[in-house]
């Protein structure tokens, strides 16, 4: 809000009063700003009262070896953990007095970025992890290949000797396993499995009268030959029950590529009939435009049939967004190709879980596979053109993305390698780091733009990220990982005064005021020595910084003031000390003359360390002068 008041009529002197500051406005020359937004803010963060204060800092907890691709929090067993990727490592963090340790639970995975995820199979809790090479899940001890114990499917039943059968399961694209379900009879000793070229028999079961099984001996009960894919009895087996399966054989053939597609997937996302009861997987390299979604509640098994091809098979799938009761499946941007697609899922005549996916928009597509979030009920992603949702609203419109980061998008845009960025929610935020920087979309404030579903959020600028990844725990705490292998941690407001530091170093922090005429476009102002302050956040210490920067390009120091609050319990410079207590807004005065301007930018500023910072309203007082001319 800017009001304009008169105050000496005689002589036209007037206050002006910028009030409801906000965030920050990259979208238009700082002449055109208006007035509750700022062209420069930096290193501020909207309050719980909507006013702009510093943001806090962040230390380095530990460094690890390579890039920190991924952290993680998870709870398992009602334990809490934090994962990290780092490099070709994948380690737990633990904190004990004060410090934080990590602990190794596997090597040699690949140094790409990844992405985990929770799900629970059966009664068994596990954080799997996709590390760009493997499919892995932890549970709370160890980190094993989720192979390893990947469910064998029953792929045909009701199979004679010879051969045929029903049809039953397909094959599991993470493991070669396979069972097959025979009926004996009471001549035949040579059982014919399915493939040829197998790798080997698992086990072999023979039904008894009683219901049990019996696992048979290799070598005694029965021979295997690999190459034909043939078991040979020392004797008939006959069922005992007419027409019922008595002998199961559980084998393994391997297939060229099948694990493959499953480890080198990047992004998941869950979602299936009546619940996110299934995983669905994509960001393989080697089959850009595949998804892939396993069975109902098993994570472990994958059916070599259970995929699709969304779109045009030369783009690939960045990411995915949960709409209700559906999934925006979000492509790279080509201009011409639909780049967002709506899946839903349904259940036939027999029960049997049935996906599509419908063409939405063409245009606007994702250019970062790791910028996927969902900001309260909004699904947002990371284009070149800046933020966008895809909005709930109108999934049956041919519309269905809304930009959400208008006043940012230009600096969005000058970016370099954007497919670099990540993101996360933190603190009803939308985090987007890339290059060191973070932009913020405030979900707690909305700036309609036409309709309910077109708005954009406030939106706030902040340096010295180092960010290759961002997550907050469960306590709220944002963290973030960097390449050069460091854990870092953003403080909080029980660190007391430190918080304001970046590693022990400054935390420079401005806000500005719109680069204004006053409404006096014609007029010469002067700015003057009495009636100019600004209400400034309370905090044990403090200061502040004002320039003047006028059309002219002169940038004038007007004011440095210390504004400290005198406290016990907070640490006290004694060099500093004040003896005001009052815990209520500070008032700095900036009472420096400043002549025949014809626009006037405000520029406040704290950029020492361990200092907080921010404001609440400025006030400034002018006198109109003499009609403006060309200066030659």
């Amino acid at each position: 809000m800017y009001t304009i008041a008169p105050v000496n009529p005689k002589r036209d002197i007037r206050t002006a009063e910028y009030t409801d500051l906000a965030g920050v406005d990259f979208s238009q020359e700082a002449a055109n700003v208006d007035s509750r937004h700022s062209p420069y803010c930096l290193n501020m963060i909207s309050d719980n009262g909507k006013n702009p204060v510093k943001r806090t800092g962040w230390q380095t907890q530990l460094k690890l070896g390579g890039s920190v691709h991924n952290l993680w929090f998870c709870k398992l067993g009602g334990k809490s953990y934090c994962i990290v990727h780092a490099g070709t490592r994948l380690y737990t963090l633990s904190r004990t007095d004060g410090s934080y340790t990590a602990t190794l639970i596997r090597t040699n995975v690949a140094d790409k970025k990844g992405c985990g995820f929770f799900f629970r199979e059966g009664e068994k809790d596990g954080f799997y992890i996709l590390t760009g090479g493997e499919y892995l899940v932890f549970d709370g001890k160890t980190c094993r290949e989720v192979r390893d114990a990947a469910y064998v499917p029953t792929t045909i039943i009701a199979r004679s000797p010879s051969g045929g059968g029903e049809a039953y399961e397909d094959i599991n694209l993470l493991s070669g396993r396979m069972r097959e379900l025979f009926t004996g009879d009471d001549k035949a000793k040579v059982y014919q499995l399915g493939h040829t070229d197998i790798e080997t028999v698992n086990k072999v079961e023979k039904l008894l009268e009683d219901g049990s099984t019996q696992t048979l001996t290799a070598d005694v009960d029965y021979t295997v030959d690999a190459v034909c894919g043939r078991v040979t009895f020392t004797a008939a087996h006959k069922t005992p029950v007419e027409g019922q399966d008595n002998i199961y054989i559980t084998y393994t053939k391997s297939f060229r590529g099948y694990g493959e597609k499953i480890a080198k997937a990047t992004q998941f996302c869950t979602y299936g009939v009546g619940g996110s009861n299934r995983v669905f997987l994509t960001g393989n390299p080697d089959f850009a435009a595949y998804d892939f979604w396993s069975d109902v509640y098993r994570p472990s098994y994958f059916p070599d049939l259970n995929y699709a091809i969304i779109g045009n098979a030369d783009t690939a799938v960045m990411g995915y967004l949960k709409i209700g009761g559906q999934v925006a499946v979000v492509k790279e941007s080509t201009g011409q190709d639909t780049a967002i697609f709506i899946r839903s899922g349904t259940q036939d005549s027999s029960g049997n879980a049935l996906f599509t996916a419908k063409e939405g928009i063409v245009g606007i597509g994702a250019v970062s596979k790791n910028a996927f979030a969902v900001l309260g009920d909004d699904p947002l992603f990371f284009s070149t053109q800046g933020v966008y949702a895809v909005s709930p609203s109108n999934l049956s419109y041919e519309r269905v993305t809304r930009s959400r980061s208008r006043y940012i998008d230009s600096a969005l845009r000058t970016e370099p390698h954007p497919e670099n960025a990540v993101a996360c929610i933190w603190n009803g935020c939308y985090l987007l780091a890339v290059n060191g920087n973070v932009y913020l979309l405030d979900g707690r404030k909305k700036n309609k733009n036409g309709t309910d579903s077109d708005y954009s959020y406030e939106c706030w600028f902040w340096d010295n990220v180092p960010a290759s990844c961002l997550a907050a725990d469960f306590n709220g705490r944002l963290w973030f990982g960097t390449a050069d292998g460091r854990v870092c941690s953003f403080k909080t407001e029980a660190e007391g005064i430190k918080r304001f530091s970046d590693d022990g170093a400054p935390i420079r922090a401005v806000w500005s005021t719109p680069f204004t005429d006053d409404g006096l476009t014609h007029r010469f102002k002067t700015l003057q020595k009495k009636g100019c302050l600004a209400l400034l956040a309370p905090y044990s210490r403090s200061s502040c910084t004002v320039y003047y920067l006028d059309d002219s390009g002169r940038r004038t120091l007007a004011r440095e003031g210390r504004m400290d609050i005198s406290s016990f319990f907070e640490e006290i410079d004694f060099t500093r000390i004040s003896f005001d207590a009052s815990e209520g807004p500070r008032e700095v005065h900036f009472n420096r003359r400043h002549r025949r301007y014809r626009r006037l930018q405000l520029i406040f500023e704290n950029n020492t360390a361990d200092e907080g910072f921010g404001i609440y309203k400025i006030v400034k007082t002018f006198e109109a002068g003499n009609y403006s001319k060309n200066r030659r």
